[in-house]
């Protein structure tokens, strides 16, 4: 439990600023027709800002920057207030990310950066007991954190593309299975996929799954893979269809691929007899 002062009071307009650490990055307050601003010139403000005291007689939002901003809009002088004083770095993050947890729901990067800063701000040493300060799942935390950390370009690249949370779950885990393909690049690959996404050719985040897997067999599935990037109608289930080994061939990838893994001094005895024996057969087969 956090252990912080609460007093509630109005307090002057002009001691008060914005987060610049907020999550949140989308408030809703342009036009006159706004709903709350319309609301606050009509009754007043009637819930206190959150608000931790930073200095002397200066303030941070903690929660209610709609609110600020548009009572700063309608020339508002002083405002309610509940100042919580004390807040170590770590209990700011915690206060805000339950308060506007229970007002709205998070976007995904949203709540991926609350929880990276709570994470960085508050020093916990594992996923499970941020999980448990949040009342949230160890997987959410986890998923959130890997997301947290993907670049602000591909970050940018999901909210134009209107992401679903599963979506962006999913991007993550496959992001590092990808390879070049012939003349597509990494980042040129991971466009196309949202933009079969964007316009419902891709039509489940499951689909992710499946071109991750095909892309652990990138070497055979190359020729076909290249087809699908290359094809913006062609769907997921015919690129599997297209790319489906048989066991053996599925075996004789894996050794190539275990192969290239090691270098020739480190077989041991065993595995230099299997090889010879395996050399012959080829010999045997193509001669």
């Amino acid at each position: 439990m956090i252990d912080t002062d609460i007093e509630f009071r109005e307090l002057p307009l002009s001691t008060i600023q914005e987060d610049e650490h907020q999550p949140r990055t989308s408030f809703n307050t342009d036009g006159e027709k706004n709903r709350l601003l319309v609301s606050l010139r009509t009754l007043g403000i009637q819930q206190p800002l959150a608000i931790a005291k930073t200095s002397e007689g200066k303030y941070t939002i903690i929660d209610g920057h709609r609110r600020y901003r548009c009572a700063k809009e309608l020339g508002v002088q002083n405002i309610p207030c509940r100042i919580y004083s004390a807040l170590r770095p770590g209990e700011l993050e915690r206060v805000r990310f339950e308060i506007q947890n229970n007002r709205r729901p998070w976007k995904p990067l949203e709540r991926a950066e609350a929880i990276l800063r709570i994470k960085a701000a508050a020093g916990y040493s594992s996923n499970k007991e941020l999980a448990d300060s949040l009342f949230i799942s160890t997987t959410l935390v986890s998923n959130s954190l890997n997301l947290g950390k993907e670049k602000d370009d591909y970050k940018m690249l999901m909210d134009q593309y209107g992401l679903s949370e599963s979506y962006r779950v999913e991007f993550v885990k496959l992001k590092p299975k990808l390879r070049p393909i012939k003349d597509f690049t990494i980042n040129q690959i991971i466009q196309t996929l949202f933009e079969r996404v964007s316009h419902s050719v891709i039509r489940s985040a499951k689909d992710f799954r499946t071109v991750g897997r095909i892309f652990l067999r990138a070497t055979a599935n190359s020729a076909h893979i290249y087809e699908f990037l290359s094809d913006p109608d062609m769907t997921v289930k015919a690129l599997e269809q297209n790319t489906i080994q048989s066991g053996f061939s599925l075996c004789i990838e894996q050794v190539i691929q275990k192969l290239k893994g090691k270098e020739k001094t480190h077989f041991s005895s065993n595995e230099k007899v299997l090889l010879t024996e395996l050399k012959k057969l080829l010999d045997h087969s193509f001669s």
